[in-house]
């Protein structure tokens, strides 16, 4: 991976976000307002079911969200695809239907240790640090 597989679309809501470069995220930098918007609607509605929010709450805070940021009813009527997108990518881990938030610091990291890795490494240097500050005394 590289700083170049990360890309800023507005493609999910309207507003920019930084995300892993994958066939989904090209697919939505494809998409323009017609094509959007039924995924934006269906999205909405998997977000209502998910959480259990009424249409009439989820329309109040769209209204709200509009005045505030000063959002253009397209990208209010994408507001849905983050929580959804997100979810599909981070948590379900489809890179088919979701997308995965993500710096251009991706690109330059080299180091990928398992959990098991990560906390022997954490607690090895927990202990020198503790061996070092008991030799300062």
């Amino acid at each position: 991976m590289t700083v170049a597989d990360t890309v800023v679309t507005a493609r999910i809501d309207g507003v920019p976000h930084r995300v892993l470069r994958t066939e989904f995220v090209d697919e939505l930098e494809r998409t323009n307002a017609i094509t959007a918007l039924p995924r934006a609607l269906r999205n909405a509605a998997a977000f209502k079911k998910m959480s259990g929010t009424s249409w009439r709450a989820m329309l109040r805070e769209g209204l709200a969200m509009r005045k505030e940021a000063d959002l253009k009813w397209s990208q209010l009527a994408l507001a849905a695809n983050t929580p959804m997108l997100l979810r599909a990518g981070l948590v379900e881990g489809r890179l088919d239907a979701g997308v995965l938030s993500s710096g251009q610091v991706a690109g330059v990291i080299s180091d990928l240790p398992s959990v098991a890795e990560l906390v022997a490494r954490i607690m090895s240097e927990a202990e020198q640090a503790l061996k070092h500050l008991g030799d300062l005394t």
